[in-house]
């Protein structure tokens, strides 16, 4: 499976709402989450690495490679959502996608997987700061 060096996903709804994931993996796992609905919440933690793998795992079975090159951009459309991917893999490849109310095919199922990934760490994070 593919190690990623770093990972950022950004998108952002024309409402305001905004969601930025990262992982930078160069020197230890470290992740950030921001997001933003009305509210900012932000985490940064330095999670086990199993956590990077299912990372990875996500990226391979959504096949994101091949979004690699994707830049779409409705010109035409003045409110709309826009979003940027790069992830950059510890053997040299390199990931870069971007679009404003375009998308690449599986785009939605695996922003809706990244979601859930990085929800899911942010409220353990914040369970154990409760608990």
């Amino acid at each position: 499976m593919k190690e990623w060096k770093s990972f950022s996903f950004r998108y952002g709804r024309n409402d305001g709402q905004m969601a930025w994931y990262r992982l930078d993996d160069e020197k230890g796992l470290n992740i950030g989450i921001d997001l933003y609905d009305g509210e900012e919440h932000s985490l940064r933690c330095e999670p086990e690495q199993s956590w990077a793998e299912r990372l990875a795992a996500l990226l391979a079975a959504h096949q994101v490679e091949k979004w690699d090159g994707f830049y779409d951009i409705d010109t035409c459309m003045c409110a709309g959502d826009s979003w940027v991917f790069h992830a950059y893999a510890k053997d040299g490849q390199e990931i870069h996608a971007m679009g404003h109310s375009q998308y690449p095919e599986g785009f939605w199922e695996t922003k809706a997987a990244l979601d859930e990934l990085f929800l899911a760490l942010m409220a353990e994070y914040e369970k154990g700061e409760q608990g």
